[in-house]
């Protein structure tokens, strides 16, 4: 963990001091919420909720790195980030923007190539940046940032494998103390507060649907009263600070049909086979292909766009499990399997774990796979 005060993971600061330097630039700025938690390895609530209250990580080809942020936070960020050179601006008074310039000017990087978040960055802000700094040439780092944050630290994985984990732990315990009649919303609160008693500082969503709603995609649980012989879909994140976690699981309300068991079973087999698939070396598209077959062999309808996608400090980070997606696999990549299937009455089924890539394969970061067989809410399922 870092040694800077924080308790997240500290990033890989070697490579990203190399960045601009490998990519013919004067300095990097990140500034979008992700990028920025990242390379300062701070937290900072309010980058990702306010958007007008920028933060920006500069880190120049020559010299040491600095950090801006609203005044209002320079106390976290003197805690928590591992950049000593903190520089604030005051919000409603200075402009973010103004602020970043003369930070940069101060670096001796007026002119040249400078890497940042085009992503992200507002066209307001563009435009103002490029005025104030005409012989700026901005160019789009944030591919160069996440191709950095793709490779996980002993450190990173250790922190999803513990958040992951305390998730998973938080859906056991609440689907088995569920019982037939109660309402999704009562299960997914229960499910939310098991997650944030587990260590979390909130939650980033959960879908919970039931019957007919277990196909809405993003479905949010409802008043419904859940009915005997209906499947569960739920898909959850919690929070930690800039990191997050995320699961899914299927579940029956009871006397599941043999139409459901043999779904879910099939998925079972889909999901477990595809995750022990993974090797490094193989391009982010091959387990997407394999999957796909897979579905096929099974006489079941594919309809997904991808099948998982790489996690950490955003939810979907590169590379995801999707055609056209040639970046080989390599050691220390976090990623999610996914797949799901709706069956021919319209529910959906859903398994999704996490695991890092290692030279003998994938090592789940999950309690464990889902039960072979679709388990039942009110009764204890062993990981």
């Amino acid at each position: 963990m870092s040694d800077s005060g924080s308790h997240y993971p500290l990033p890989n600061v070697g490579s990203l001091s190399r960045l601009p330097t490998e990519h013919g630039l004067k300095a990097i700025v990140a500034m979008s919420p992700e990028n920025f938690a990242y390379v300062t390895g701070a937290y900072i609530m309010t980058v990702r909720d306010i958007r007008p209250r920028q933060g920006f990580a500069v880190l120049p080809s020559k010299g040491e790195p600095a950090a801006l942020v609203c005044s209002i936070e320079r106390q976290q960020m003197e805690v928590e980030s591992w950049i000593k050179d903190i520089r604030v601006y005051t919000e409603f008074v200075d402009e973010p923007v103004d602020a970043l310039v003369a930070l940069l000017k101060d670096k001796g990087v007026t002119s040249g190539k400078v890497g940042i978040d085009l992503d992200y960055l507002p066209v307001n802000s563009f435009r103002r940046l490029s005025s104030l700094l005409p012989d700026l040439e901005l160019i789009d780092t944030h591919p160069a940032i996440s191709a950095v944050r793709a490779i996980k630290s002993n450190d990173e994985v250790a922190y999803l494998e513990k958040t992951t984990k305390q998730t998973h732990r938080a859906v056991l315990d609440a689907m088995s103390a569920s019982k037939l009649g109660e309402t999704e919303r009562v299960m997914a609160n229960r499910i939310a507060t098991g997650i944030i008693n587990n260590g979390a500082d909130g939650i980033r969503f959960l879908v919970f649907g039931s019957g007919q709603r277990s196909s809405q995609t993003h479905a949010l649980a409802s008043e419904k009263v859940t009915r005997q012989g209906e499947i569960i879909r739920l898909d959850v994140a919690g929070t930690y600070g800039a990191w997050c976690s995320d699961l899914a699981r299927t579940y029956s309300t009871g006397k599941p049909t043999a139409l459901q068991s043999d779904t879910y079973a099939a998925l079972w087999e889909i999901q477990t086979a595809t995750i022990n698939m993974v090797r490094p070396g193989m391009a982010a598209e091959e387990p997407f292909y394999y999957c796909k077959q897979r579905f096929e062999q099974a006489k079941m309808t594919f309809t997904m766009p991808h099948i998982g996608h790489s996690l950490g400090v955003e939810l979907h980070e590169t590379p995801l499990l999707r055609p056209g997606e040639k970046r080989k696999l390599e050691e220390g990549m976090v990623i999610n399997i996914e797949p799901l299937i709706t069956d021919s009455v319209g529910e959906t089924y859903h398994l999704e774990d996490l695991f890092v890539v290692t030279a003998n394969g994938p090592r789940l970061l999950t309690m464990g796979f889902a039960p072979k067989q679709i388990p039942v809410i009110g009764q204890s399922v062993s990981p």
